[in-house]
């Protein structure tokens, strides 16, 4: 069996601004974000992966780095995957969220992904951004059939993951879900690549004293 940690990236300064932070900006975590990073590193200082897997933007690398920092075991370098990258939101990307709420494509945008106009502002489908992130789980699977592997990555591609992996399809599948809050760590198990039950740990926020 396989258990993924999924771990969304720390705050960052555009999260910390409450502007849209998809795949077409990026900026340093702020102090918190890095503060709770190393307190999921600590969380998991025992833990042995047998993969770790990160997202190129530098958010999400940041975020690994700080957590493998942490270790007292000997871990795998990071491997990074471009399939991990967040959903790119186009013209939205860095705005104030406050900026699109009277947009129509809003409503799509957070309650039916399958009929967000994403070519109206010049952003990548939820559909193939969920097609790629499957892509690269798909692939860890394959590299690791039994362990358990570090996954660092984001919001929105970590949500249509986990909810579409636990029966929600996509048009519904931020609905059936939260987005995962900055530094949590969500578990998935699968003994087939295919199949993924719901693990111990849920959009779970590890205090800074924790260690486990």
């Amino acid at each position: 069996m396989t258990k993924f940690y999924f771990v969304r990236h720390g705050q960052t300064e555009t999260n910390l601004a409450r502007r849209f932070n998809g795949g077409r900006t990026d900026t340093p975590l702020t102090a918190s974000g890095r503060d709770g990073a190393i307190a999921v590193g600590r969380f998991l200082a025992t833990t042995g992966f047998a993969g770790i897997y990160a997202s190129p933007m530098p958010r999400a690398q940041t975020t690994a780095e700080l957590i493998v920092a942490q270790s007292r075991v000997v871990q795998p370098p990071i491997v990074t995957d471009r399939d991990l990258r967040e959903v790119d939101l186009g013209k939205w990307d860095g705005q104030p969220l406050a900026s699109v709420q009277d947009d129509p494509e809003i409503n799509h945008y957070y309650h039916n992904l399958t009929a967000f106009d994403n070519q109206r502002i010049g952003a990548e489908s939820f559909a193939h951004a969920l097609k790629r992130g499957r892509r690269a789980i798909n692939r860890i699977y394959d590299a690791h059939p039994d362990g358990k592997v570090l996954v660092v990555a984001h919001g929105l591609i970590g949500m249509l993951l986990l909810s579409t992996y636990l029966g929600a399809d996509l048009d519904s599948a931020r609905d059936a879900m939260r987005i995962p809050p900055n530094n949590s760590i969500s578990e998935l198990d699968t003994s087939d690549g295919e199949q993924f039950t719901r693990g111990s740990l849920w959009a779970f926020v590890p205090a800074t004293a924790e260690s486990k």
